[in-house]
């Protein structure tokens, strides 16, 4: 780890940037958040602050720079709740994609997206795409997908994992935790959306259909105590996953930089 690397971009100069960048250090961070409700207890930037605080854990580890996150996403669920500010997909992918376009310009061609929200539909959709119409790979890290079957421990434990998660960042990036743990009820009192028993079913026949809450305990709710270590130590072990990648990221970068797009491959069709 490299410890006095400047992680933000904010703080570079242009001059610094593009040292950096003609020293082999061509990696950029993106967060990307949400700013959707979260029951009555987090707050609207929950997502923001974890996806922003694991770019900075991984930064150091692969001389990577953090660029400014991107707040606003598509919700899906919580849409029609009051605080959410929503997107459509489209606009997701078209916004991200623009500035990644950018970066890929200025010389980053390793570019890493890193959302902590669900279910990541138009970002990796922005993975395929970016890649297909650039010939640059794009590495895509939705961090809901929590290592080494965490989920449950945290529920054994008796542990709120987003809560935890959150408050964790929201320390590292200087900020007090805005928590209210008494705000929402028990798990087990909360009624779920309509329909839910029948849309599990499709689901677990291979099916896809959308989602939607009604109120507002329909997303965010509290699930135990709130565990600030345990949430960091989760943070930290999500940045050693994706700092992992860097090598094959890398190889993969390099073996498309010749490659020519814009002739179709040797076809053996008559």
């Amino acid at each position: 780890m490299e410890k006095n690397w400047k992680i933000l971009a904010r703080n570079l100069t242009g001059s610094e940037l593009i040292e950096r960048i003609n020293d082999g250090n061509d990696v950029a961070l993106l967060p990307v958040g949400s700013m959707e409700l979260h029951g009555p207890q987090l707050p609207l930037g929950t997502d923001t602050y974890i996806a922003e605080a694991v770019c900075r854990l991984v930064a150091p580890k692969i001389k990577g720079t953090v660029f400014d996150t991107i707040t606003y996403s598509w919700s899906g669920m919580t849409k029609y709740s009051k605080p959410t500010i929503s997107m459509t997909m489209d606009m997701e992918t078209s916004y991200v994609r623009m500035v990644c376009d950018q970066l890929l310009r200025i010389g980053l061609k390793r570019i890493y997206v890193i959302q902590f929200h669900g279910p990541g539909f138009a970002l990796t959709r922005l993975a395929r795409e970016f890649f297909e119409e650039n010939g640059s790979p794009l590495a895509f890290y939705g961090l809901l997908r929590m290592p080494n079957n965490e989920m449950d421990e945290y529920q054994e434990k008796g542990i709120a994992w987003e809560a935890s998660m959150y408050a964790a960042a929201s320390e590292m990036l200087g900020t007090t935790p805005t928590i209210f743990p008494d705000a929402a009820p028990p798990l087990d009192e909360i009624v779920l959306p309509p329909g839910s028993d029948a849309r599990e079913k499709i689901l677990e026949t291979g099916g896809y259909v959308g989602m939607l809450g009604t109120n507002d305990l329909h997303h965010g709710p509290f699930e135990g105590r709130i565990d600030t270590e345990a949430g960091m130590n989760t943070m930290k072990r999500l940045a050693d996953d994706i700092a992992s990648s860097a090598p094959s990221f890398k190889e993969l970068c390099d073996v498309w930089k010749g490659v020519d797009l814009s002739k179709s491959w040797p076809s053996s069709a008559k």
